[in-house]
């Protein structure tokens, strides 16, 4: 994954604009970036966003236990991510109610140069203004073998986990999803 990540790093660090993701080759298999911006209700109070290393990671799962989990791995950079979210945030509200809870896992901090004060203003901006109404956890490890080998990542973003009530992986998407296939990976979570 590192190697992955060192590799795209130059195209990365152009992208990283403000806001700039609409543009670029995407990070999955070639998806475009989201659907266009237009007006917009006002958005939701601000969302949650925090700097975690897998030991963060780690006790944010461990909070949400006796929950149905969708645990997102995604970044501002990767269009194929952005455009998922807002059917990600969709599956988020509707599950709610029963238990279900979305973690979007940002490796906005994985791009070379990136600081993180600056990083994490730029998502909690980003996540305000798109109303990303998720909890958002950047994640800062020292490398990404060690998130990758507990989560069985595949390397690419996006990458979508179903966890159980119980903390157990129970299904996957690697690569971008759509609404219907978060609602079946919310509803495996949730063992129904």
């Amino acid at each position: 994954m590192r190697k992955v990540l060192e590799t795209r790093a130059p195209r990365i660090a152009a992208w990283l604009l403000p806001l700039s993701v609409a543009a670029g080759p995407g990070c999955g298999a070639g998806e475009g970036a989201g659907p266009p911006r237009g007006p917009r209700a006002e958005p939701a109070a601000a969302p949650s966003v925090e700097i975690v290393d897998l030991a963060g990671l780690e006790a944010a799962l461990a909070r949400q236990r006796g929950r149905g989990v969708l645990l997102n791995f995604w970044a501002i950079w990767c269009p194929s991510c952005v455009a998922e979210l807002p059917e990600l945030v969709e599956t988020a509200r509707e599950f709610q109610g029963e238990g279900g809870i979305v973690l979007a896992v940002s490796y906005d901090l994985m791009v070379p140069e990136a600081t993180r004060d600056g990083t994490l203003e730029e998502v909690k901006r980003f996540a305000a203004e798109r109303d990303i109404a998720v909890p958002v956890l950047i994640f800062d490890g020292p490398d990404l073998d060690a998130i990758n080998e507990r989560f069985d990542l595949p390397g690419p973003i996006p990458v979508t986990l179903a966890i159980d009530r119980e903390g157990r992986i129970v299904d996957r998407e690697p690569g971008r999803a759509d609404r219907a296939r978060f609602d079946e990976l919310m509803r495996k979570a949730l063992a129904r």
